[in-house]
This record gives structure tokens, sequence and C-alpha cells, in this order.
């Protein structure tokens, strides 16, 4: 198989050599200091000590209706109190690690979005289940779990050309989507997610997700960023 042995683990908060990205944890920190980020949130925290309290940037806020963090609400209730706040400084980097559900990922990327500064990117967990039993929607607990946030992916790669989207082959694949442009995956035809099939995926699965290697997604953002850097107008 050409996917790597994806498996959830602890690792470092820094990173010294890029190449060396082999976690969600070190993705979000080498993006925060490629970007120069400074406001983060994470939705769905649980235990802070698994990714949370090593992400250094700034200014870090969560959200989870069960757990000790900024925001102990679920994610549609603080997107909804963040809607009635004009003028609160968005976030540079949101990770997305809730519900692992197709319909409330792709309510949190789109809410994320609303709420994402310029430049600024999401990275989602759990894109890539390498089994089918890891991929349904009931948790089962003690089993190993991806849930359906891959249909979620799936989805945004079919429908939005106004996003940039890789899916690198770490740590139960780690999304990263950027505002830019993309070739949609096609054919897609699926009405609702119940239509979408481990089948499908299976089939489908580098062109769908949109699968690279951590060395392949470094020499393609970068040469995305001095796009980005090109089409800045000229401050004054």
């Amino acid at each position: 198989m050409v996917f790597g042995t994806l498996f959830k683990k602890k690792a470092p908060a820094s990173v010294a050599d890029p190449f060396e990205i082999t976690t969600r944890t070190q993705l979000l920190n080498h993006l925060a200091s490629r970007g120069g980020y400074r406001r983060y949130l994470e939705i769905g925290v649980r235990n802070p000590k698994d990714n949370f309290e090593h992400v250094q940037v700034a200014v870090k806020e969560g959200v989870d209706p069960q757990a000790r963090c900024t925001f102990q609400m679920p994610s549609d209730d603080l997107f909804r109190q963040l809607d009635a706040t004009p003028g609160r400084a968005p976030y540079d980097l949101v990770f997305i690690d809730g519900l692992h559900i197709a319909d409330q990922v792709e309510r949190d990327v789109e809410s994320s979005l609303r709420h994402l500064s310029d430049g600024g990117c999401i990275v989602l967990h759990d894109c890539n289940p390498l089994t089918e039993a890891a991929q349904i929607e009931t948790y089962i607990p003690g089993a190993h779990w991806n849930g359906t946030v891959w249909k979620a992916w799936a989805k945004l790669r079919a429908t939005r050309p106004d996003l940039v989207m890789w899916m690198i082959d770490i740590d139960e694949g780690c999304g990263v989507i950027r505002r830019g442009s993309q070739t949609c995956f096609s054919p897609w035809s699926a009405r609702d997610y119940d239509a979408v099939t481990y089948d499908y995926l299976v089939a489908n699965r580098r062109e769908l997700l949109n699968v690279v290697s951590v060395a392949e997604f470094l020499a393609l953002d970068a040469r995305a960023g001095q796009s980005r850097s090109a089409a800045q107008p000229i401050a004054r």
C-alpha cells in the first residue's frame, strides 16, 4: 500500500527539520512558524496535553463541550457568538478535531473559513481511514475510529474550486485547507453523504483526497505561498 502506517502518537512540539514532520502537532507548529501566525483555535480539545498545550503561538483558544478549555460549548455555538461579534480578530490557524461526523466537519470548515485571516489555514485530523471499520459514524469505545471526516473532505475537494486542499499522509491523514483555487475532483454525483461509500474512497483515494507526502506538501505550499505574495498589493 502506498500510504504510510498511520497512528496517533505524541511528538515533540518543535521541529528542527521540516522534513521530520510526522504528527499533527509538528505540522501545526511548522505552519504557525512559517506563516508567522499569532491566533490559533482548536476545535475538539479533549485532553489539552495531547496537542493543544504543545502548539506554539501567542494566542491559543479551544472549544469543546466536555473539556476544560477557553469555550466549553459546541463549536456551532461558538461560531454563532463569533458571527454576532463583528470586528473580532480572525484566527490565523484553525485545527478541526471535534465531532468526527461529516455534516459537523463540513460546518466546522465553513464556519472556520468565515473567521480565518488572509493567508491563514485550516488543518483537519483523521482524513484518511485505512479500514472500513474505522470510518463508521458510530464511535465504539476502544475501537480505532476516524469517523466520516473523509466524506466532508471529499465533498469539499469536489465542490469548492475556491480552496486549496492537500491531505498529508501522516498521523491518520492531516488535511490542510487554504483559500485559493483547485481543480475539483470529478466525477462527483453524490446527492448526500450516505451515497459516498468506502469502496468509492478505496477506488479513488489518492485523487479524491489529494494525498501528498510531507516533502510534496512543503514544496507545493511554498510555491503557493510565492503566488500569494506576488498577488498581494504593495502596502502604501
